[in-house]
């Protein structure tokens, strides 16, 4: 896959394209339909297969005062893209500027100028241009002026909820993480380097990573996630706790460290991938370090439960 930022590097030479429009945060199951189509009607019409999203998200540019995390990172999506057989993957750069473009002006500008398209699918719900006034419905009048096909994918539906970027960050924050995963298709996941903690889990018998999570991603809710972690072709399960180790005084850093199981290499520099599993439980402030050390063992024993009666058979079939 081609990752192109800026359309005006593209140079089409006459080759129109099938194009995705969306940003895609978190490539949920929804997003895979959409995806899934681009993919299938590129190769019925002979064409290239695209998606156009937008750096940075329009709500950091339009609202600076909301904060909004992310459920992926660009890298991440193009890595999931460019397996999906995505032959092209657009990132334009989101500013104010560009946020005062009539609807009929992007499509006008950026769609049927610079990247020719020949057919545009979308989800039932997108919206472009000046204040979001743009949608699906506009894309299918102006295509017959502009000679571009469009189609319109319909909600995907889970537990009676319609699938969205929005209800997984709310599960994740609210630490629903098993439940997330319906939604995802996949294991809600983060990936860092190791760096040097302060070495109390050591202390306490209970070594663990200290992972470097780039600075605009979700995190889910502070507290103990029984995790699979991914390191150099191998699958390991251990304990992930997200919080400011309140035991230990007050601290404004949200800190993620992993507890691995049946694990003693040194990975110090690494980068690991980790799968959050499920919710173990919320982030405690002990007595003393005698009490959280019992609390940690009790996690450990409760994991192995869940291990053996659940997860170590999945993790067999290769479905987690």
């Amino acid at each position: 896959m081609e990752l192109i930022r800026g359309v005006e590097n593209y140079r089409a030479d006459n080759n129109r394209l099938v194009l995705a429009l969306g940003n895609f945060d978190g490539l949920h199951i929804a997003h895979r339909k959409i995806i899934g189509r681009t993919r299938f009607k590129a190769e019925e019409m002979g064409l290239k297969s695209a998606v156009f999203l937008l750096d940075p998200h329009p709500v950091k540019v339009l609202y600076p005062h909301k904060k909004i995390l992310l459920l992926s990172s660009l890298q991440e999506r193009a890595e999931i893209l460019e397996n999906m057989g995505i032959n092209y993957m657009f990132i334009e750069t989101f500013t104010k500027a560009m946020a005062i473009l009539s609807p009929f002006k992007f499509v006008q500008n950026y769609l049927v100028n610079v990247l020719q398209v020949a057919e545009i699918i979308v989800g039932f719900d997108y919206t472009f241009g000046r204040q979001g006034k743009g949608t699906t419905y506009n894309l299918l009048e102006w295509s017959e002026i502009f000679d571009f096909h469009v189609e319109i994918i319909s909600p995907v539906m889970v537990d009676n909820e319609v699938v969205s970027s929005s209800l997984i960050r709310g599960l994740i924050i609210n630490g629903e993480v098993k439940k997330a995963a319906m939604y995802l298709g996949a294991c809600f996941k983060r990936k860092g380097k190791v760096v040097h903690g302060d070495g109390r889990g050591r202390a306490l018998g209970f070594p663990t990573a200290n992972l470097d999570i780039p600075e605009g991603l979700l995190l889910p809710k502070n507290g103990v996630y029984l995790s699979l972690v991914s390191w150099k072709g191998q699958n390991i399960f251990g304990l992930t706790n997200i919080g400011r180790k309140p035991t230990f005084g007050s601290n404004n850093k949200i800190s993620v460290e992993i507890f691995l199981l049946n694990f003693h290499e040194d990975i110090y520099a690494e980068e690991l991938t980790v799968k959050f599993l499920c919710r173990i439980r919320d982030e405690i402030v002990f007595k003393d370090a005698s009490f959280l050390k019992k609390q940690i063992e009790s996690d450990v024993r409760l994991a192995r439960k869940l291990i053996t009666k659940e997860y170590g058979s999945l993790l067999e079939k290769q479905l987690i």
